[in-house]
């Protein structure tokens, strides 16, 4: 989840280096909690303005993100025109959110260029987005079912003690 969520700080960095922001007057600062509560509204009013397609849509985006680090490119492959066609569709999710369904709620956070409350926003989208994947039980049986019938319960048994 932290990689999908740095991935929505860079749109907020990169906003922040737009020509907005350069001729905006400078960026209000907000104290700790300040943003904190602001970037739990936003969070907040993503879980309830997103719905099932935007969470599948993030999912396989994530997971074709994911496809591009050549730590992974032996195990998952994605079309360099499919990963384009996900990396629109966020930006679409994510514009809506932001600037529309959202707008009120990071208002404040945009105004004062707070990375950290778009991410706690992004942090959000992404544990949305696992749990519509992990909520079908078929999904969640075919992640947990391979591995853990590997599993023994000798080697977990100095736990218990």
């Amino acid at each position: 989840m932290k990689t999908f969520a740095a991935a929505l700080a860079v749109v907020a960095v990169s906003v922040s280096g737009s020509a907005y922001a350069q001729a905006a007057p400078a960026a209000p600062q907000l104290a700790p909690a300040q943003e904190e509560q602001y970037a739990a509204k936003l969070s907040q009013c993503f879980t309830m303005k997103s719905n099932g397609s935007d969470r599948v849509t993030l999912a396989r985006w994530f997971v074709a993100a994911l496809a591009s680090a050549p730590q992974i490119s032996d195990v998952a492959r994605v079309e360099p025109g499919r990963k384009d066609q996900l990396d629109r569709q966020v930006a679409a999710i994510f514009t809506r959110l932001m600037a529309t369904d959202c707008a009120q709620e990071a208002r404040p956070l945009f105004r004062a260029r707070s990375s950290a409350g778009i991410r706690a926003g992004g942090e959000t989208l992404g544990r949305l987005a696992m749990q519509e994947i992990m909520g079908d039980p078929k999904s969640a049986a075919a992640m947990f079912s391979g591995y853990v019938s590997y599993l023994r319960d000798e080697d977990f048994a100095a736990l218990a003690k």
